[in-house]
């Protein structure tokens, strides 16, 4: 990609009363600090290619997953409350499966690492591992209760103790993101200003799910008196913290964005925003909210995060210096885990077989049978194309990839030639022999490892990058073919 660069934007003209909202409302009082200009995904492919992970402590991932512990907390309540008030109820139960694995997750990666989550080694501090402590201990009632509604064996209990619980959660986890952001900072890692930035960005996720949950409260009427308020200040500090963030607030510690595609990222929310706040304008003027808003809330809740999501993601690797620190957890994810996916027998068995199948192919023949692939896939499939989708190797790669979770979102096998094997989806070309995925792991040898810059994925929503490893026989050690991984990146930082 072209490298982007911006001149600092203005700082927004927000009103005093919105300033020490913000203020108060984060607990920051941070000196003005200027924004610099980086570059945005161009790093030298050299250096790309051999990030020092010694130089790497996983601060921003640790960062960005604590944070991210709020959030979670506050979509706990807000499925809650929809599956006790039987609004979405299967949607709900989803979430609350997943937050509740999430929340498990990070608190584990946090204390022990866990380097597929960004996170090399354990903590070692006392203070953060008190902090982390206490927030499981908090944690845990409220884990068992949601996992109760998540299943469809809950009773009313398991309802009130979310309720009762969650306020108290969601305070303990902002001051373990506020121990964990002042431990990780520093000018090598990430900057003060950086966390702080991360800070607001991510709280807008749990303000998205609160605004769901309040709403949620107003239409079941389980809502205490002055939820109706809460719900305009919810709004309110959401419109304003997204506005500094789009343009800058020093006075609260917001930089302008760094780079083009986090300001442009920001705008893409800020006009989903815009375009469908009025379901929560509807309910702060007085109209009580019916369980088909609250639906639409919920659903409005999610694409917000998404959007938010993005822009972490862009802002975690904007520091200057850091562009490529994805790459440290990337790695650690596919050579600790997704490389076991390459003994399988029946994988091993396919790829030897079509080497053998293709062993005389011209090099004529190859950019034939790609075009004839190019061709189904321009026109919407073929025979071709069903033939290799549909092979048990592709089939064994789709489950292993659904066992992911989210992490890889495609795979496919090459053979000695570059050309595909199996896949989990429907690639748009079937030679990749002409590509650094495979010219670079299958012609430089069985340890060989090859990580794409990121890009953005239309069909997923999200920032991904590619992983790509030789394959080798088992029985002799000849690399044989190769292998690319798909990873959601924002599941990695």
């Amino acid at each position: 990609m072209k490298t982007e660069q911006i001149a600092p934007p203005h700082a927004p003209h927000l009103p005093k009363q919105a300033a020490r909202s913000l203020s108060k409302a984060f607990c920051v009082a941070l000196a003005v600090a200027s924004a610099p200009t980086v570059g945005f995904f161009d790093a030298d492919m050299a250096v790309a290619q051999s990030n020092d992970a010694g130089l790497y402590n996983g601060g921003k991932a640790r960062v960005s997953r604590s944070a991210n512990l709020r959030s979670l907390t506050e979509l706990v309540a807000s499925a809650s409350c929809r599956v006790n008030g039987n609004i979405d109820v299967t949607e709900a139960q989803s979430e609350l499966a997943r937050s509740s694995a999430d929340f498990d997750n990070i608190i584990d990666g946090l204390v022990n690492g866990n380097p597929a989550l960004g996170m090399p080694g354990a903590e070692q501090r006392a203070r953060t591992l008190t902090a982390l402590s206490e927030t499981a201990a908090l944690w845990e009632p409220m884990d068992a209760a949601a996992t109760n509604l998540a299943s469809g064996a809950a009773s009313a209990a398991d309802a009130e103790v979310i309720s009762a619980g969650f306020a108290n959660l969601f305070d303990q986890t902002e001051q373990l993101a506020s121990v964990i952001s002042g431990q990780y900072s520093d000018p090598q890692q990430l900057l003060q200003s950086d966390a702080t930035v991360l800070n607001f960005a991510i709280r807008q996720r749990a303000l998205a799910y609160r605004m769901t949950r309040q709403m949620c409260e107003l239409a079941t009427g389980t809502a205490q008196a002055e939820v109706s308020d809460q719900l305009q200040e919810t709004v309110d500090l959401f419109q304003q913290t997204l506005v500094a963030l789009r343009d800058g607030f020093p006075a609260a510690g917001i930089n302008p964005p760094p780079t083009d595609a986090v300001r442009d990222s920001l705008q893409n929310t800020f006009a989903l925003w815009n375009a469908e706040r009025g379901i929560f304008d509807a309910a702060i003027a007085g109209e009580n909210p019916s369980a088909e808003m609250v639906g639409t809330a919920a659903a409005l809740s999610q694409k917000l995060s998404v959007g938010m999501n993005n822009t972490i993601t862009l802002y975690l690797i904007a520091t200057p210096g850091q562009d490529d620190v994805y790459r440290v957890p990337l790695e650690a994810y596919a050579r600790d885990e997704l490389v076991g996916w390459l003994t399988e027998p029946a994988l091993i068995e396919a790829i030897k077989a079509q080497n053998a199948q293709h062993d005389g192919l011209s090099e004529d023949d190859v950019i034939a049978l790609d075009q004839e692939w190019r061709a189904e896939a321009g026109a919407g499939g073929g025979p071709m194309i069903e033939r290799l989708l549909t092979a048990p190797v592709s089939n064994w790669l789709l489950e292993q990839q659904d066992a992911t979770a989210g992490f890889v979102t495609e795979v496919f096998i090459m053979d000695n030639k570059g050309l595909n094997v199996a896949q989990s989806v429907e690639t748009s070309d079937y030679w990749q022999g002409d590509e650094a995925k495979w010219q670079q792991t299958y012609s430089v040898g069985p340890d060989a490892l090859h990580i794409s810059e990121i890009e953005f994925d239309d069909s997923t929503g999200f920032y991904q990058s590619q992983a790509s490893l030789a394959i080798s026989d088992p029985a002799t050690g000849e690399v044989i073919g190769a292998v690319t991984f798909g990873i959601n990146v924002q599941n990695l930082m």
